[in-house]
């Protein structure tokens, strides 16, 4: 009879550590998409896998970029306004946006590019939010395209994302 308490506890630990690796596995914590390559970043050999790096590391760069560029909307919404925070966290939000513009070109399968394609949409619209704040802040603007450009920016996140999973 103790054997079989035993077998029981057993099963209830492997049906709990399948769940929580389910769990890891649904929610993103550990990529469905890519496996472990042993061969050289530089190597073709891996079907594509170095390029889908490439891919994700775009994306990131994006969602970098996107962060600064919140944060130098951020600064401007703050009242009164110092141009001196703003200019700051405008050069940030700009430098990241070169880094990511400079991750997102090429790709090697179809689905990469079209995630990259989107990506820099979102840098395009990203460089008019930063162009509209300043024209605010020099008085020969408005802002009011901002919440309509941010949502053009998720749109393309998004669609880079869904681009990326294939």
């Amino acid at each position: 009879e103790e054997e079989g308490v035993m077998n029981g506890r057993q099963v209830l630990w492997l049906v709990i550590i399948a769940g929580v690796a389910v769990w890891f596995w649904k929610s993103g914590t550990i990529s469905k998409d890519s496996a472990p390559s042993t061969a050289p970043a530089g190597s073709a050999s891996s079907g594509g896998t170095a390029s889908g790096f490439a891919g994700e590391a775009c994306l990131t760069a994006v969602e970098q970029a996107s962060r600064r560029m919140q944060e130098a909307a951020t600064v401007f919404a703050r009242t009164p306004i110092d141009p001196a925070a703003f200019s700051a966290a405008s050069d940030g939000a700009s430098s990241a946006i070169s880094s990511a513009d400079g991750k997102c070109s090429g790709g090697g399968w179809t689905s990469e590019q079209r995630a990259m394609e989107e990506a820099r949409g979102a840098l395009s619209e990203m460089r008019a939010i930063l162009l509209d704040l300043a024209g605010a802040l020099s008085g020969n603007g408005s802002a009011s395209d901002v919440p309509r450009r941010q949502e053009s920016i998720d749109r393309h996140l998004d669609a880079a994302r869904l681009a990326l999973r294939g």
